[in-house]
């Protein structure tokens, strides 16, 4: 039972990961987790990845646009 959900809550931290890296989301973490101080490096973390995932749409967007021109 112990390996179960252990392995569950890595697939599920793994899943948050990869969400927050594809969707951009823009997730604010809180102060505190659970009772404890969220460190500024994880804040500062999220806020890169956060900006990483704009970059990408507006990339994406300019070279859709430069694919329609192409049409």
């Amino acid at each position: 039972m112990k390996f179960a959900v252990g392995w569950a809550f890595k697939f599920s931290v793994a899943g948050a990961v990869y969400f927050v890296l594809t969707a951009g989301p823009g997730i604010k973490l809180p102060e505190k987790i659970l009772g404890f101080k969220v460190p500024p490096a994880a804040q500062e973390w999220v806020d890169r990845n956060a900006q990483i995932a704009d970059f990408g749409n507006r990339t994406q967007a300019g070279f859709k646009d430069i694919a329609d021109s192409l049409k």
